[in-house]
């Protein structure tokens, strides 16, 4: 059978509170007790849910922020005063063309928090994790997004979205299926897709420190060779370009794990970073980044600092009180702030102007993220948690008799 590691005293981890992580003891794991709170044989022990790591709710906030300021200030023209940004707000424009690095964040942050999440747990609940995560406020933010596009205000030269583009974009694979997004952003969430589709072999064989390990090596190594492989589908199953970051991620939470630095952990941290490197020229070349190389991998390195601080706890002691709502109104703000923001910026501009519009849509943005999260995720994911229940089939343990129990 596959061996489970759990944390200290036993008790297997449960899936952290939509918006949040949890946070792990610094040390090496105990082998979980043989019986349950009743003592029969072979039952787990009752789940409890491990205290959160609260600044990972907030680094998420930073990283959101930082993607909606790039949005605003510094990207491609989608909003009225990006070709004069650099006279209208000239430091915030500066600032915000690093913001697309918070999407180097968020994949970094979800190496460390689906590992973490998915640690001892089964597949079936794995995929249960991610689709409550993921799909609630996806769903809301499609569909409020096609509203918007259909019967708000335009940016010149957009076309209005189809009934059957807004269907399959509910579906998350709209991408491959060469389907026009409802929100750009979304691409990103195809990239997240891919990446727990691979990370299923290792929760199908059960996680522990060595599996998780080779699994890193295995895939930043894999993704040196697939380009040079010209075998389309592994290029887009591993997508090398941005691997880098969730392996970083991955390695981060095995520090954490273990508690202690150890000369493989460090090593794929390593060869992590210097593969990040390697790719960031296509990445920024691809994403039309006109920012200086070096300052871009010096920001992506001080993300790895503050990575490594919190995998040795060093800001546990962060304990905000903001801090689980910044968790909760991340990913909303990240689904709606272009598709919505944009449209607003350009209805309140002419009359507002440019300072007063800035600041007014970024506050109704983080507004309508927590209306989101209030009343579509908090409402919505019990009652789909329940459909889910239903529909997989609960683990049969072995009886006292079976061979399996021996």
């Amino acid at each position: 059978m596959t061996e489970k590691l759990t944390p200290v005293g036993g008790l297997p981890l449960e899936p952290a509170p939509p918006g949040s992580t949890t946070v792990l003891p610094l040390r090496q794991d105990r082998p979980a007790a043989a019986t349950g709170d009743a003592g029969a044989p072979g039952l787990p022990p009752k789940a409890a849910r491990p205290p959160r790591i609260l600044v990972l709710d907030g680094l998420r906030l930073v990283a959101a922020v930082s993607v909606l300021g790039f949005h605003y200030l510094a990207g491609a023209e989608t909003v009225p005063w990006q070709r004069t940004s650099t006279e209208l707000f000239p430091r915030l424009h500066r600032l915000a063309g690093f913001g697309w690095l918070g999407v180097v964040f968020f994949f970094m942050i979800s190496g460390f928090v689906i590992c973490m999440s998915s640690w001892g747990k089964s597949l079936q609940k794995f995929w249960q994790s991610r689709v409550l995560r993921l799909f609630p406020l996806y769903w809301a933010a499609v569909v409020i997004g096609t509203l918007a596009n259909r019967y708000g205000p335009h940016p010149p030269g957009e076309q209005r979205i189809t009934l059957s583009q807004m269907l399959t974009n509910l579906t998350m694979l709209h991408e491959p299926l060469g389907v026009r997004h409802v929100d750009t952003v979304s691409w990103t969430l195809w990239i997240e897709l891919r990446f727990y589709i691979i990370f299923s072999v290792v929760v199908l064989l059960g996680t522990n420190v060595r599996r998780v390990s080779t699994f890193c090596w295995c895939w930043a190594l894999a993704g040196v060779f697939v380009p040079k492989a010209g075998i389309p589908l592994l290029d887009t199953l591993l997508f090398p370009d941005w691997a880098p970051f969730f392996i970083a991620g991955v390695a981060f939470f095995l520090l954490r794990k273990e508690g202690r630095i150890t000369g493989e952990t460090l090593g794929i941290l390593v060869l992590s970073w210097l593969l990040v490197q390697q790719h960031l020229p296509a990445v920024m070349a691809a994403e039309g980044h006109g920012i200086d190389w070096k300052a871009c991998l010096t920001a992506i390195t001080a993300m790895y600092g503050l990575m490594f601080l919190v995998a040795l706890g060093k800001l546990d002691r962060i304990q905000w009180r903001w801090l689980p709502v910044a968790g909760a109104i991340s990913y909303p703000l990240y689904l709606i702030h272009q598709s919505v923001g944009v449209r607003l910026i350009w209805r309140w501009n002419e009359r507002l102007g440019a300072w007063t519009t800035l600041v007014s849509v970024t506050t109704a943005m983080l507004l309508a993220a927590w209306l989101l999260y209030r009343f579509v995720e908090k409402p919505l994911t019990p009652h789909l948690r329940r459909l889910l229940a239903r529909s997989l089939p609960s683990p049969r343990l072995p009886s006292p008799t079976s061979p399996l129990a021996r």
